[in-house]
């Protein structure tokens, strides 16, 4: 009897341990995790600093992405700092932004993705040129063209939508993405410089392309 009975009981360990086996390596050791945290350098380029926060949505290859953004340049003793492209010479700058991706893998390994958002952005940018300033005299209104510091403030709208490649290691993380997205922007001063020269100036408006590298770490 004790012998049928250690016989089952190793039959049982043994079906059971077989069992986890078969669950832990039906899924590599990165699909285990649930959260990741991540910058993307290329913002530092232009000021910038980004962080997105990601966390899985329950036990499927879909996540949602939190991204946390801010510029900062601090003002300067003489009339401009430095150069940031391609936005020309500033002397102070300041922003903040928010964006919102749901991103989706669509291959067993989860290593290609798909991810779609949206974004918002506000800029403070202070900075010297010649500028249009408007007076009132007699019932009339007059402009003048004056030279010095003037201020303009931009909100920015903007979606996203591109593809990715995600290294599919267990902690590291590392992917590089391309897509499309669109951008609106609302300017508060119609006589200062609208900062739109191009796809990446704080006030363009218009269709961008998006492409980045982040790197971080992901964790449970």
């Amino acid at each position: 009897m004790n012998k049928i009975a250690t016989t089952l009981f190793l039959l049982f360990t043994i079906s059971a341990l077989s069992a986890q086996v078969e669950t832990i390596t039906g899924k590599f050791p990165h699909q285990e995790k649930k959260y990741s945290i991540a910058t993307q350098p290329l913002y530092n380029f232009n000021s910038g600093v980004r962080f997105d926060f990601e966390m899985r949505i329950k036990d499927s290859p879909s996540w949602v992405q939190i991204s946390p953004s801010g510029y900062w340049m601090p003002r300067a003793n003489h009339d401009y700092n430095y150069w940031i492209l391609p936005s020309g010479e500033l002397n102070y700058l300041l922003g903040a932004g928010m964006e919102l991706n749901y991103k989706y893998f669509f291959n067993r390994k989860e290593s290609l993705y798909f991810a779609g958002g949206c974004s918002y952005t506000h800029y403070t940018i202070e900075y010297v040129d010649e500028y249009w300033r408007s007076y009132s005299e007699d019932g009339l209104v007059y402009q003048v063209k004056e030279y010095g510091a003037t201020k303009q403030r931009i909100n920015k709208l903007g979606i996203n939508a591109y593809f990715g490649y995600q290294l599919p290691k267990p902690t590291f993380l590392f992917d590089m993405f391309v897509g499309l997205g669109y951008r609106h922007s609302f300017r508060s001063n119609s006589m200062a410089k609208p900062f739109n020269d191009g796809m990446l100036s704080f006030g363009y408006s218009g269709v961008v392309i998006t492409t980045g590298i982040r790197i971080g770490v992901k964790f449970k």
